[in-house]
């Protein structure tokens, strides 16, 4: 594709590139912007140096952008797992949700999380620090409905001790 063709792509659907990269960078990844949608140009790039023509640029710059954008979030994002990790202690390191509650609130949801079982524990401090269903399946080898059931009862019980301090 020519150096116009694709400057003319990138002025059509900059707003496209711009909206997509947004939305998958959120407001916990805003400082990856500029990155994500640099990198989603340089796809866009490389795939149309071949001079290839695209059918439906409006889907194919949308599909670019979004394939690209999160695997920008993805590479930058820290490891869940490291988050999760036992120290020798073990105790895990203190989560970002424990600091956002007030310190007799935070106490509670800990008092709550060493009645568990290991299992549940696991779960819900997955759950809590940002992990879905599908990420505690694999990372605990769990099924993804044994993952949910876990993360559902779990959230029951806090509520209801949460609840009860009332």
């Amino acid at each position: 594709m020519p150096r116009a063709g694709f400057e003319g792509l990138l002025a059509r659907y900059a707003r496209l590139i711009d909206a997509v990269a947004r939305r998958v960078c959120g407001r916990h990844h805003h400082c990856l912007l500029p990155d994500a949608v640099q990198e989603v140009r340089l796809a866009l790039w490389r795939r149309l140096q071949d001079g290839d023509t695209i059918r439906h640029p409006a889907a194919y710059v949308y599909k670019v952008a979004l394939a690209t954008s999160l695997a920008v979030v993805r590479r930058y994002r820290p490891a869940r797992e490291d988050l999760l990790a036992d120290p020798e202690d073990g105790r895990p390191p203190r989560p970002e949700w424990e600091r956002l509650l007030p310190p007799e609130r935070a106490l509670l949801v800990e008092q709550v999380l060493d009645r568990l079982t290991p299992d549940e524990a696991r779960a819900l401090r997955g759950y809590m620090s940002g992990m879905n269903h599908a990420e505690l399946a694999r990372l605990y080898g769990w099924t993804a409905s044994s993952s949910r059931h876990r993360v559902y009862r779990t959230l029951e019980q806090l509520r209801k001790e949460l609840g009860a301090e009332r």
